[in-house]
């Protein structure tokens, strides 16, 4: 364990860290197993294009639970090819198999210390290794993409600055996008406001590129006017639909053999024992219950759970001296770039779970 470990982290922007960063451990990856992340992170991307193409070939947005007031611009989002940043995988892997858990794929967090604090930490107590994770790289290469595709004059970056990890974790993509030559401006997301047609800032000025931290769905529900505005939104629109749990069924349905999914429904069959039930538009762990056996359940509370569920075959997380790890694999620009581990005592992955890093061997 580093000394003033916790002033080393702080200088990074990382100060949501109590009872959070796992300083004292770490898992170590071979070459092989991190080859095997990535060849999954990739094939299942591509699933998930594949899956966003038949829901939308297939009209099955009322399906997704997007308002209908909102579904052109969705549309017209995936039809323009609007690039997207990043994402982020949730693997169950135990050295050999990889499951999917799920998708964070609108408002992935994490971010910070999956990326610098992480590495700082492997530069400093394992200079000699390496670590899966080229996510920084990543994600200012993906910012000279996108800049190159719009030609970005300004880009502003939005969030609810009540939320202390989402303010840290904006800062840090506005680190990258302002190392990739944009120019960049942090703003609330109260400050935008929708007038003529157009999403504007209180003095008047027209938003033409905004990165947002705040997720489609209740972009959706506050304000749909506002969601057809022209502009470039980042994530792009059609990212909405990958965030949604359903897309693990429609995954399920196109690609039934995969190796890397588990079965899972829109139902709860009447033959399934032992499942996870998850809201189909929850986020950080909040609402799942994991019904383990007859008199076996683990489930967490939260605010979620009105728009209906998915239902997802139990796999149970893998278990390292009574720790059980979920692995973060990062997808940016489209590519695999790194992983992340959340670490928890019981079964279910929180926003509390404890963030371990990782070397190379």
């Amino acid at each position: 364990m580093r000394k003033n470990y916790e002033e080393k982290i702080e200088e990074l922007g990382f100060f949501y860290h109590p009872s959070y960063w796992g300083e004292g451990r770490y898992y170590e990856f071979s070459m092989k197993e991190v080859s095997a992340l990535e060849e999954a992170t990739k094939e299942l991307y591509e699933m998930a294009c594949h899956a966003v193409e038949y829901i939308l070939s297939n009209h099955l947005c009322d399906a997704m639970l997007v308002p209908k007031a909102v579904q052109s611009y969705l549309y017209e989002s995936w039809e323009k090819d609007e690039l997207s940043v990043y994402g982020r995988f949730d693997f169950y892997f135990d050295g050999k198999e990889i499951k999917l858990y799920e998708f964070n794929a609108d408002t992935p967090t994490s971010l910070l210390e999956s990326s610098i604090i992480q590495w700082n930490w492997k530069e400093e107590c394992f200079p000699d290794n390496d670590q899966y994770n080229s996510i920084h790289e990543g994600l200012v290469q993906s910012w000279k993409d996108i800049q190159e595709r719009n030609a970005i004059e300004r880009l502003f970056m939005a969030c609810s600055r009540e939320n202390e990890e989402d303010l840290w974790n904006l800062r840090y993509m506005a680190y990258t996008a302002i190392e990739a030559g944009l120019d960049v401006a942090e703003i609330d997301i109260d400050q935008l406001y929708y007038r003529n047609g157009r999403l504007q800032l209180d003095g008047g000025e027209t938003v033409r590129n905004c990165f947002k931290l705040y997720p489609w769905e209740w972009m959706f529900n506050e304000s749909p006017e506002a969601c057809g505005a022209p502009l470039h939104w980042y994530e792009p629109m059609w990212k909405a639909l990958m965030s949604n749990k359903l897309i693990l069924y429609y995954m399920y349905l196109l690609y039934p053999n995969s190796r890397y999914l588990l079965p899972t429904w829109n139902f709860l069959p009447s033959s399934v024992a032992r499942y996870c039930r998850k809201p189909i538009l929850g986020r950080e762990g909040s609402n799942v219950r994991l019904q383990i056996s007859p008199s076996d359940i683990e489930e967490t509370q939260g605010d979620y759970g009105e728009e209906g569920y998915v239902y997802q075959d139990l796999k149970l997380l893998p278990s390292f001296e009574g720790h059980h790890p979920i692995v973060g694999s990062w997808v940016i620009g489209g590519e695999p770039a790194g992983i992340g581990i959340r670490e928890t005592d019981g079964w279910i992955t929180g926003n509390s779970s404890l963030f371990v890093p990782h070397i190379l061997v």
